[in-house]
């Protein structure tokens, strides 16, 4: 909610709810009173969104849309494949993807998630099992790869790349910093290998901010970013941290003044 203006601000009003993005790679969140840049703040106002929802999934759909915007440039009827697909950065591809006109969206996660991914309402087409790839998709490519996981799935990847399909790198969960490509296979398959980070490309394009998280914050209120969201007291900052890191939560945490 805004609490105050800074001079020369104008389109919004105080006591309107708002999101704002981050443009330091994600700091800031920590914070019951935030100073922001008016350029990455988005307007709530008219749109009925549970702000705990807001915050656990807005600002990954601004990132998932500037990430297949302006990085993918993702064309209407191209197949998008998510890996990771039920993590907080990877789950703001399928919704955003859909409302960019994708005609397929599947998600990849370890086996030790396909149960939760049975129950997901995620826009997916399909989750299936990443150690079964490439077999499990019979034959299927896709013009556009999410790959926030890194490692064999990286991999594995290549050979699920339609002619001229991106592969799209935004984070290494699996922790392989070592892993490699081989280039001649880029070259000879016509496919292109694109990095995107949020925190070094939001300075230099400011004026995308709003406009990706207004896509983000429509794609929530249509139902496409759904998540099971838990709130804690700031004071249980550390609690929260030691849960993420033993991968006990189901969903999503939000601290709260």
């Amino acid at each position: 909610m805004v609490r105050a203006l800074g001079e020369g601000v104008a389109g919004f009003e105080v006591g309107e709810p708002v999101v704002t993005l981050s443009a330091d790679s994600g700091t800031g969140g920590y914070a019951a009173i935030f100073v922001s840049d008016a350029a990455y703040v988005a307007s709530m106002k008219d749109v009925n969104l549970d702000p705990a929802l807001a915050v656990a999934v807005v600002p990954n759909g601004a990132t998932a849309h500037l990430a297949l915007t302006q990085i993918a440039r993702i064309r209407d009827g191209e197949r998008v494949l998510v890996h990771g697909a039920l993590g907080g950065l990877a789950a703001g591809f399928p919704g955003i993807a859909g409302q960019l006109g994708a005609s397929r969206v599947v998600g990849t996660v370890r086996a030790s998630d396909l149960d939760a991914a049975q129950q997901t309402r995620l826009p997916y087409d399909e989750i299936i099992d990443s150690a079964e790839l490439p077999a499990r998709l019979a034959g299927e490519r896709f013009e556009v790869i999410i790959d926030p996981v890194g490692g064999a799935v990286r991999t594995a990847s290549i050979d699920l790349l339609a002619p001229a399909g991106r592969l799209l790198l935004v984070g290494n969960a699996s922790g392989d910093w070592n892993h490699q490509i081989d280039s001649n296979r880029i070259w000879r398959g016509n496919l292109a290998v694109l990095g995107f980070s949020t925190g070094s490309f939001l300075p230099g394009h400011k004026d995308l901010a709003r406009p990706a998280a207004t896509a983000a914050i429509r794609a929530a209120a249509a139902g496409l970013a759904q998540a099971h969201v838990e709130t804690l007291p700031l004071s249980s900052a550390a609690v929260a941290h030691e849960r993420l890191e033993n991968h006990s939560v189901n969903g999503r945490l939000v601290l709260h003044p």
